[in-house]
Protein backbone atom coordinates (compact mmCIF):
# COMPACT_ATOMS: atom_id res chain seq x y z
CA UNK A 1 0.00 0.00 0.00
CA UNK A 2 3.04 2.56 1.10
CA UNK A 3 4.31 1.71 -2.61
CA UNK A 4 1.31 2.62 -4.06
CA UNK A 5 0.73 5.93 -1.99
CA UNK A 6 4.22 6.92 -3.37
CA UNK A 7 4.18 5.73 -6.62
CA UNK A 8 0.74 7.82 -7.48
CA UNK A 9 2.46 10.68 -5.37
CA UNK A 10 5.20 11.02 -8.02
CA UNK A 11 3.04 11.12 -10.81
CA UNK A 12 1.29 13.87 -8.89
CA UNK A 13 3.84 16.27 -8.56
CA UNK A 14 5.53 15.33 -11.76
CA UNK A 15 2.15 16.33 -13.39
CA UNK A 16 2.30 19.56 -11.42
CA UNK A 17 6.37 20.28 -11.82
CA UNK A 18 7.11 23.40 -13.05
CA UNK A 19 8.02 23.43 -17.00
CA UNK A 20 11.71 24.65 -17.69
CA UNK A 21 12.08 28.28 -18.77
CA UNK A 22 12.64 27.27 -22.18
CA UNK A 23 8.99 26.11 -22.23
CA UNK A 24 7.35 28.92 -19.75
CA UNK A 25 9.15 31.72 -22.63
CA UNK A 26 7.78 29.63 -25.90
CA UNK A 27 3.97 29.06 -24.12
CA UNK A 28 4.28 33.13 -22.68
CA UNK A 29 5.25 34.21 -26.60
CA UNK A 30 2.23 32.18 -27.50
CA UNK A 31 0.14 34.14 -25.22
CA UNK A 32 1.49 37.16 -26.05
CA UNK A 33 0.70 36.91 -29.93
CA UNK A 34 -2.61 35.83 -29.13
CA UNK A 35 -4.81 37.79 -31.96
CA UNK A 36 -8.28 39.89 -30.41
CA UNK A 37 -8.27 41.22 -27.24
CA UNK A 38 -5.37 39.27 -25.80
CA UNK A 39 -2.66 40.79 -28.47
CA UNK A 40 -0.33 42.95 -26.98
CA UNK A 41 -1.76 42.25 -23.58
CA UNK A 42 0.84 40.85 -20.28
CA UNK A 43 0.61 37.77 -19.90
CA UNK A 44 1.15 37.34 -16.12
CA UNK A 45 -2.83 36.46 -15.53
CA UNK A 46 -3.12 33.86 -18.21
CA UNK A 47 0.66 32.12 -17.70
CA UNK A 48 -0.68 32.03 -13.76
CA UNK A 49 -4.23 30.23 -14.72
CA UNK A 50 -1.57 27.62 -16.66
CA UNK A 51 0.89 27.54 -13.69
CA UNK A 52 -0.11 28.60 -10.25
CA UNK A 53 3.31 27.62 -8.52
CA UNK A 54 5.11 30.58 -10.46
CA UNK A 55 5.96 33.64 -8.26
CA UNK A 56 4.89 37.15 -9.11
CA UNK A 57 8.39 37.96 -9.92
CA UNK A 58 8.88 34.96 -12.41
CA UNK A 59 5.77 36.31 -14.14
CA UNK A 60 6.94 39.90 -14.60
CA UNK A 61 10.30 38.83 -16.05
CA UNK A 62 8.61 35.81 -18.52
CA UNK A 63 5.90 39.11 -19.68
CA UNK A 64 8.73 41.34 -20.02
CA UNK A 65 10.83 39.12 -22.02
CA UNK A 66 8.04 38.01 -24.21
CA UNK A 67 7.09 40.99 -24.71
CA UNK A 68 10.55 42.03 -25.89
CA UNK A 69 10.72 39.24 -28.29
CA UNK A 70 7.54 40.30 -30.03
CA UNK A 71 8.64 43.77 -30.59
CA UNK A 72 11.79 42.73 -31.77
CA UNK A 73 10.31 40.43 -33.86
CA UNK A 74 7.69 43.05 -35.32
CA UNK A 75 10.41 45.89 -36.06
CA UNK A 76 13.05 43.31 -37.28
CA UNK A 77 10.57 42.29 -40.23
CA UNK A 78 9.53 45.60 -41.02
CA UNK A 79 13.19 46.96 -41.59
CA UNK A 80 12.98 43.77 -43.52
CA UNK A 81 10.60 44.71 -45.61
CA UNK A 82 11.49 48.44 -45.98
CA UNK A 83 15.11 47.20 -47.26
CA UNK A 84 13.44 44.64 -49.26
CA UNK A 85 10.71 44.86 -50.29
CA UNK A 86 8.38 41.85 -50.73
CA UNK A 87 12.02 39.39 -50.93
CA UNK A 88 11.39 38.89 -47.44
CA UNK A 89 11.48 35.42 -45.92
CA UNK A 90 11.62 33.87 -42.46
CA UNK A 91 14.87 32.06 -43.31
CA UNK A 92 16.49 35.57 -42.98
CA UNK A 93 14.46 36.35 -39.99
CA UNK A 94 14.60 33.13 -37.54
CA UNK A 95 18.49 33.22 -37.49
CA UNK A 96 17.80 37.34 -36.62
CA UNK A 97 15.63 36.24 -33.97
CA UNK A 98 17.45 33.68 -32.78
CA UNK A 99 20.84 35.28 -31.96
CA UNK A 100 18.49 37.36 -30.08
CA UNK A 101 16.45 35.13 -28.14
CA UNK A 102 17.52 31.60 -28.99
CA UNK A 103 15.11 29.98 -27.14
CA UNK A 104 12.02 30.78 -29.62
CA UNK A 105 10.78 27.50 -30.86
CA UNK A 106 10.75 26.79 -34.70
CA UNK A 107 6.98 27.09 -33.90
CA UNK A 108 6.68 30.44 -32.30
CA UNK A 109 9.69 31.93 -34.64
CA UNK A 110 7.28 30.94 -37.88
CA UNK A 111 4.06 32.51 -36.02
CA UNK A 112 6.36 35.31 -34.95
CA UNK A 113 7.49 35.90 -38.92
CA UNK A 114 3.99 35.68 -40.46
CA UNK A 115 2.30 38.08 -37.70
CA UNK A 116 5.06 40.67 -38.10
CA UNK A 117 4.68 40.64 -42.08
CA UNK A 118 1.00 40.73 -42.01
CA UNK A 119 1.30 44.30 -39.51
CA UNK A 120 4.13 45.84 -41.36
CA UNK A 121 2.18 45.10 -44.93
CA UNK A 122 -1.03 46.40 -43.59
CA UNK A 123 0.47 49.27 -41.27
CA UNK A 124 3.38 50.10 -42.86
CA UNK A 125 5.37 50.01 -40.01
CA UNK A 126 5.78 47.71 -36.99
CA UNK A 127 2.89 47.71 -34.65
CA UNK A 128 3.42 49.05 -31.70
Amino acid sequence: MRRAMLHWLRIFRRGHAKPNRTALLNEGLGLAMDWGENWHAPIQERLLQRHPRLQRSELDELNATCQQAMSFGHHTVHAMVRDQGANVGHDGFAPLLLAMHPWVSAENSARLFSQSLYYASKAGGPAR
